[in-house]
């Protein structure tokens, strides 16, 4: 449970709270008229979340045109409680310590890590405890934590993944032996979606698609994210590109992943310019001084990602599509090419870019999901 917690927030409650969250600094006057309740009812909520310390007064606005005495501004006390994100890649550990308006407070990347099962958990509770050591008091404390992996999670249950081996281990309850906070799972490109919307919640129905050791996609349906029966939604790296072609860690053949993954990519890059060593920045430098090869890998990376997107767009008909990428990030018309390769049918009217928040993106998404969780707000919007 939650630390100071005593039940499931009144409908109410969590109405004001979200609109302060969102839309703050506010009056209460403002949230009687936003959202419909009558100026009382508003004063004895806002009496509620002040003496909770989830909200705070933070100084005076503007008295109305008809004048009188100025409004005292209402917005959410960030530093009430603190999330925390984690972003378990193929050979690295990326983490995050949030505010509750989302902000960062720290964030620690550990690149070039053995990623293995028996070493996971102990791994991650010293990573966590080092990062947590010196966060200030605060009321709430560590409000929950937030695991992105690469691979397919339901119910808080990790079921398969490409890159590591964690098919069916209980990640979140061997760290729930170590800390007495929530410990949620979610699938990564699911996490990127969800920061994508937060960031713009214009994007009603919107696709992330995540490139790393493997390639998956969030979907966004309605404001809602879809997963699907058993959690496989978006699974497109696993979308058969070639008829018995390379075999795949699904116990498929010709799977997109095979071709087009960062991992893919970066392991033809090595071979051919003979360097083992060889990072995604030395592809990017080698494109940049038009090597030939360089060119090539990812000529033919964006023809295989173009099959995913214009099968994407046909299945889903999202407003815009968001591609993470390291890749992505190092070139910049990297989501213009693939969208100039797109049939007519599904390039019209498709916004194809680079994910907003970057390579932190999926830090971001979780930290939508332990905060929104903590908050019991109906949205929760990166600003």
């Amino acid at each position: 449970m939650f630390a100071n917690r005593t039940g499931i927030r009144e409908t109410n409650e969590r109405t004001v709270l979200s609109v302060i969250v969102n839309e703050g600094p506010l009056s209460r006057a403002n949230l009687s008229e936003k959202i419909g309740l009558n100026k009382a009812s508003v004063s004895a909520i806002v009496k509620t979340l002040i003496e909770q310390q989830l909200i705070q007064e933070v100084g005076i606005g503007e008295s109305t045109t008809q004048g009188g005495r100025k409004p005292i501004m209402l917005e959410l006390n960030k530093a009430a409680g603190f999330a925390i994100s984690v972003d378990i890649g193929y050979d690295y550990i990326d983490t995050m310590i949030h505010y509750l308006d989302g902000s960062t407070r720290n964030r620690k990347l550990l690149p070039f890590r053995t990623i293995e099962k028996n070493t996971i958990t102990a791994d991650l509770v010293t990573i966590i405890q080092e990062i947590t050591a010196k966060l200030p008091k605060s009321p709430f404390g560590v409000i929950g934590m937030t695991i992105a992996i690469h691979g397919v999670v339901q119910n808080n249950w990790i079921t398969f993944t490409p890159a590591y081996d964690f098919a069916d281990f209980p990640l979140a309850s061997e760290l729930a032996q170590h800390f007495d906070f929530p410990i949620l799972i979610e699938n990564e490109a699911n996490l990127l979606a969800l920061s994508e919307h937060a960031k713009n919640n214009a994007y009603h129905n919107l696709v992330g698609i995540s490139i790393h050791a493997g390639l998956g996609a969030g979907i966004i349906m309605n404001d809602t994210l879809y997963t699907g029966e058993n959690g496989l939604s978006g699974e497109i790296g696993h979308m058969i590109v070639h008829i018995n072609g390379n075999p795949c860690s699904c116990g498929g053949h010709g799977c997109l992943e095979t071709y087009s993954s960062e991992k893919v990519i970066l392991e033809a890059f090595r071979e051919i310019s003979g360097n083992p060593e060889a990072i995604i920045p030395d592809l990017y430098r080698a494109y940049v001084a038009k090597n030939r090869q360089a060119i090539q890998l990812i000529d033919n990376m964006i023809d295989y990602l173009t099959i995913a997107v214009h099968n994407t767009i046909a299945l889903y008909n999202p407003k815009v599509i968001a591609i993470h990428s390291e890749i992505s990030r190092l070139i910049p018309s990297f989501p213009e090419q693939i969208k100039e390769r797109l049939p007519r049918l599904t390039a019209q009217n498709i916004e194809l870019k680079t994910a907003q928040l970057g390579e932190e993106a999926i830090l971001f998404g979780a930290a939508v999901v332990t905060i929104s969780n903590f908050l019991e707000v109906p949205k929760f919007e990166l600003k």
